[in-house]
């Protein structure tokens, strides 16, 4: 019984830290563009995540939940594993990998690594503007460990860090981050509500400049409309709202669809972003033997200056 009492004092606590901030960086919602740095956070890795416009917080039940909401790992009940590839603006490229596994009955680890990658381009200088013939390389890199630990049978807490580096030629900017974040699943219809605060650590440094990590929290209600998982028919629907240290607050809502817990359709939109709104995906889920292997593919609507981007994930579980 203390125990119990204990996980809601905790967790109405979070609950008034995440609402506080969200209230206080919601205030001057034009003032801070251009704040923050390591902004290949802000790409959303998975396929199955982008398909439904992001609003994924309280929905995060496979291993991708590391990149989303560390809490939600505690849902992994044997090693799972995703590789993820987005075709992203300009010709760059992010790719991802992730794993994780329980750690007896309470807890689960995982692992996830994030590249992104730009074309290379010609150096320029003011005495050679046309180009001096060598070739500059930019890209930026995320590993991370996080761990997802069950407090009740219905709420569960995830902690994740992650070292940060952002190359450009020769010169380097390195950064630590760390996640908080819980996961509360209710009897009812499996509503869930899920919190979490993304990329909170100290200032990083480029040269001579210090900038701030692009710190996030968001809040997430999802719930099964129809059916529950494994039923013929199962869909699920998400609202989610995020709040920035670098832009205004933004709003992400979806929807999943699965037919015979075999083939998944996804949508989704995003309010107050530039570039990005309605998203399509979809799923399949194929089950070999007692292993399963999961296909994802999610197409993102972007403005007219570029080209929309398409993400492609496989992962599995054994």
């Amino acid at each position: 019984m203390k125990r119990n009492n204990y996980t809601i004092h905790l967790y109405k606590f979070f609950i008034l830290v995440l609402i506080s901030s969200s209230v206080l960086f919601g205030q001057n919602e034009f003032k801070r563009l251009g704040k923050s740095g390591f902004s290949f956070l802000k790409i959303s890795p998975s396929a199955r995540a982008a398909g439904m416009g992001d609003a994924f917080t309280a929905v995060a039940d496979d291993v991708t939940a590391i990149f989303f909401n560390p809490a939600g790992l505690i849902n992994i009940n044997s090693f799972n594993f995703s590789f993820n590839h987005t075709n992203w603006i300009v010709n760059s490229k992010l790719t991802s990998a992730a794993i994780g596994f329980p750690l007896g009955s309470r807890g689960v680890l995982g692992l996830s690594a994030i590249q992104f990658a730009v074309d290379e381009f010609e150096e320029t200088t003011i005495f050679e503007p046309e180009g001096t013939g060598r070739m500059i390389h930019a890209g930026d890199l995320a590993l991370a460990m996080a761990y997802a630990i069950r407090l009740t049978d219905g709420l569960s807490f995830g902690l994740k860090g992650q070292y940060l580096e952002e190359n450009i030629d020769s010169d380097k900017a390195k950064g630590f981050a760390f996640d908080f974040s819980t996961f509360y699943k209710s009897d009812f219809r499996n509503l869930t509500v899920a919190m979490v605060m993304k990329n909170f650590g100290p200032e990083a440094k480029y040269l001579s400049k210090k900038f701030k990590l692009p710190l996030y929290f968001n809040i997430n209600t999802a719930m099964n409309v129809i059916g529950e998982k494994g039923n013929p028919i199962h869909l699920l629907a998400s609202v989610e709202s995020a709040f920035a240290t670098d832009y205004r607050d933004r709003y992400h809502i979806g929807t999943e669809l699965w037919i015979a817990d075999l083939v998944a359709l996804r949508g989704g939109y995003k309010f107050f972003y530039d570039t990005e709104d309605w998203t399509i995906g979809a799923g399949l889920n194929l089950k070999i033997s007692h292993h399963i292997v999961k296909l994802n593919i999610a197409y993102s609507n972007f403005a007219k200056y570029f080209t929309p981007p398409l993400r492609i994930s496989i992962g599995g579980s054994f």
